[in-house]
């Protein structure tokens, strides 16, 4: 395996220090920087503190507060925080070893949506206790499907208008400037809906009507998506 950018590591602080320690160790995989990605309350920032005074000797470390109930809204933190890493090609891995249940679904998120590696240490148990761990396993994270570039130019449209459009009309003016008569209008609107659809399907974008308009928003999956792409 060569890596010939800088590799980054996403870690999911949990209650198990040793764990995350050995996992990283076990690993082999390089590390230049890594970004704690924690629960704000004090237990997991102690377990934070020590990671850190363990690994600051030898890298850069950065945390990352999240909530760990928050699915979505993890993720969002996590990939704001890691945005810069990707853009400069650095090679992203996401360790969800220690990671809290609703943390390592964030996780597999993010490593969908970077295109990262996503690695887990398996426990080592004797006598019904841990012990250590016995290897770690890269998870394979399908591909995203490709997506067009006039849906791409709606999430983004959409995301800079504060998430949210309040009709289908008010999103082809700020896509295409101005609204068509006639027939070139029946066009743009049949365009916009079979987009807007796709969108939908897909559960980056839900809409809601409201008398005769359909309200456009974005879903927490569609703006982790707008940070990236």
């Amino acid at each position: 395996m060569k890596f010939m950018n800088r590799v980054v590591h996403v870690i999911a602080v949990g209650m198990n220090k040793e764990r995350i320690m050995e996992s990283i160790k076990m690993s082999g995989y390089p590390i230049q920087k890594a970004y704690l990605a924690l629960p704000k309350e004090e237990e997991y920032q102690e377990i934070a503190e020590n990671i850190e005074k363990a690994l600051s000797v030898l890298i850069e470390i950065d945390k990352i507060y999240i909530d760990e109930y928050d699915v979505y809204g993890s993720a969002i933190e996590i990939l704001k925080a890691v945005k810069k890493e990707k853009e400069e090609g650095s090679e992203i891995y996401i360790n969800a070893s220690d990671a809290p249940r609703t943390l390592t679904i964030s996780c597999y998120i993010v490593a969908q949506l970077l295109n990262g590696k996503l690695y887990i240490a398996l426990p080592k148990y004797e006598n019904g206790k841990e012990v250590g761990i016995t290897k770690v396993v890269e998870i394979q994270v399908p591909p995203l499907k490709k997506m067009s570039e006039d849906k791409l130019k709606i999430l983004k449209v959409i995301d800079e208008n504060g998430g949210e459009v309040e009709s289908i009309n008010s999103l082809i003016k700020l896509i295409e400037g101005k609204l068509e008569k006639h027939k070139a209008y029946m066009a743009q609107r049949a365009k916009m809906s079979y987009h807007l659809k796709g969108l939908e399907k897909d559960g980056l974008v839900e809409t809601k009507r409201e008398g005769k308009n359909v309200r456009i928003k974005l879903t927490p999956l569609g703006k982790a998506f707008c940070i990236i792409y």
